[in-house]
């Protein structure tokens, strides 16, 4: 079954990340691909906060939300 999905970004670094992207579908599948293989299939937003800052990003902060 093939689906498609949309999303709008507004952080400028987000942005840049996938404007150099050469094959930007290949990509996002890696990216689930390596989450899938190191957690397994889960809800992400169970376990991550709606505000990342790069101390949370790094493992530098734990989320108390």
């Amino acid at each position: 079954m093939e689906r498609r999905f949309s999303i709008r970004l507004k952080d400028e670094k987000l942005i840049k990340f996938v404007n150099l992207q050469s094959n930007l579908t290949d990509t996002i599948r890696y990216l689930l691909e390596k989450e899938i293989s190191q957690n397994g299939i889960r809800d992400l937003q169970q376990i991550i906060p709606s505000k990342r800052t790069n101390k949370y990003l790094n493992g530098e902060e734990v989320n108390n939300e």
